[in-house]
């Protein structure tokens, strides 16, 4: 009996069945049914926004890295003598140093006396706590990209208020490496502020991250570091923006300069550490 009703369906099957040749009917369309594919969903991170985990993990890091400044000697310096003039006077002024190389301003500067520029997310509060826990107390929020009006208005309220210093990384913060963007040109333009490059080398690395946009530079604990003062650059106002693109093109080649000066303080030639 099996069998029969078996063979008995397949027969209706195929009685049913179109021709081969029959063309494909259209699907069809529901009012208001969207045609484009629903964009999948992406997989939220519980980490990213938590900022109690945020806070304790820069509890965490904040003081290693303290105890690894205290570690690093500075083995020597050298100094353009009207920078060396500007510093013993106590004049505000714009430090101007490589994204890669931003762990001069741990031993090269007085941390208490410079304001630093960091991002108004959640990720620039994780910043901020970890640079209070190294020593830096003065900060201004603000991006290029989220509160830019604000963050110019942070940062000329520091250098003509409050008369601190300014760290500024020229190239950050995604790069292209080692170029100078028009920023700190204009903001020592419309201040008077000095700008004063800063640059220094490590006698050893634990890494230089090559795969990173700015080739970060991680010292060793306990290595010695040499600092470098360049030359000061000193913007008028009223700049045109082919003198605004010259001076970026100056403050680059001092960067380079004094920085390539670093290395060969310790055998390192030929751009070997860029």
């Amino acid at each position: 009996m099996l069998i029969i009703a078996s063979n008995f369906t397949a027969k209706r099957a195929n009685m049913l069945a179109l021709p081969a040749n029959f063309p494909a009917l259209p699907a069809p369309e529901i009012p208001g049914m969207l045609k484009t594919a629903m964009p999948k969903r992406k997989k939220s991170n519980p980490l990213k926004n938590n900022l109690l985990i945020k806070k304790l993990l820069s509890e965490l890091a904040g003081q290693p890295m303290r105890l690894i400044r205290a570690s690093w000697r500075v083995d020597g310096s050298t100094a353009h003598p009207r920078a060396e003039t500007l510093l013993k006077n106590g004049t505000p002024v714009i430090y101007a140093l490589w994204h890669g190389r931003m762990y001069c301003l741990f031993k090269a500067v007085p941390m208490d006396k410079v304001a630093i520029l960091v991002s108004p997310s959640n990720d620039g509060e994780f910043i901020t706590r970890i640079a209070q826990r190294i020593g830096f107390r003065h900060f201004v929020r603000g991006s290029h990209k989220r509160g830019g009006t604000q963050a110019i208005l942070g940062l000329r309220k520091a250098l003509l208020e409050d008369k601190h210093s300014i760290a500024f990384t020229v190239d950050g913060p995604r790069g292209p490496r080692y170029k100078v963007k028009p920023g700190i040109i204009r903001l020592a333009s419309q201040t008077g502020a000095p700008i004063i490059p800063l640059g220094a080398a490590s006698r050893w690395l634990l890494k230089k991250f090559e795969r990173s946009w700015d080739h970060f530079h991680a010292p060793l604990p306990f290595t010695g570091l040499h600092l470098a003062y360049g030359e000061p650059i000193h913007v008028p106002s009223g700049l045109s923006e082919d003198e605004v693109a010259q001076y970026c093109q100056n403050l680059e080649a001092e960067l380079l300069r004094i920085n390539l000066d670093a290395d060969a303080q310790y055998g390192f030639k030929n751009r070997e550490r860029l």
